[in-house]
């Protein structure tokens, strides 16, 4: 391989480097101009008697949700506001 030949393999691996490294520099100010990860949610205390039940309205979509005791016995959905049977 002639002098030549071998400055020019050099000038050209030298341009690939310059070119990965200037998309890998936009890729990471991309990265780094985003949002930050929201805060996480703040714990409260559960309701006292409070229970997970299952509601049975499409409201909640028959998913489990907090109940809150009644008077009467019964638990009411913190959701949808109906009411079960102990």
């Amino acid at each position: 391989m002639s002098r030549a030949e071998t400055l020019l393999l050099v000038v050209f691996w030298i341009a690939v480097a310059v070119a990965v490294a200037v998309r890998l520099a936009a890729a990471i100010r991309r990265h780094q101009l985003a949002d930050p990860a929201p805060q996480y949610a703040r714990f409260t205390p559960p309701l006292p008697g409070a229970r997970w039940l299952a509601c049975d309205t499409t409201i909640c979509g028959h998913m489990t949700t907090v109940h809150t005791p009644q008077p009467d016995g019964a638990y009411r959905c913190f959701n949808c506001g109906t009411t079960k049977g102990d």
